[in-house]
């Protein structure tokens, strides 16, 4: 029974750090799980509606290399963040602000490469938005 308690509090504690590293207010807008090699890859946002200001980008299970961020809008405009950010496992990105006020979200694709271990498996990419 203690081990019950101490289990469930131990994961709750997770989730909080977890939440307190998102800002608040945000919406998770999409995921991809990315491979071993320098590549592409576009994270579609889908039919959600929402309006958002900024993104935020968090890495899990394991380190990774992104390069020029493209978010296109749902207008078909596009914004280009020229980066070249590195995350470790279980980082996020600095607030990154869209231009031109609340903006509709398509999707947002990026380059990248894994630049951590093979032991620690496929890294995933989660992007944020920020209304």
């Amino acid at each position: 029974m203690k081990r019950s308690i101490v289990f469930i509090a131990l994961c709750l504690v997770a989730s909080v750090s977890f939440a307190q590293d998102i800002p608040p207010g945000a919406v998770m807008l999409g995921e991809r799980r990315v491979d071993f090699h320098a590549d592409h890859d576009v994270i579609s946002v889908g039919s959600y509606e929402g309006w958002f200001k900024d993104i935020v980008v968090w890495v899990e299970r394991n380190n990774i290399e992104m390069f020029n961020l493209v978010v296109t809008y749902g207008n078909g405009e596009k914004e280009r963040f020229d980066t070249r950010l590195v995350f470790d496992e279980g980082t996020r990105s600095r607030v990154l602000h869209l231009e031109g006020g609340k903006r509709h979200i398509r999707n947002m694709a990026f380059a990248f490469k894994t630049v951590g271990s093979w032991t620690e498996g496929r890294a995933r990419v989660v992007v944020y938005g920020i209304r």
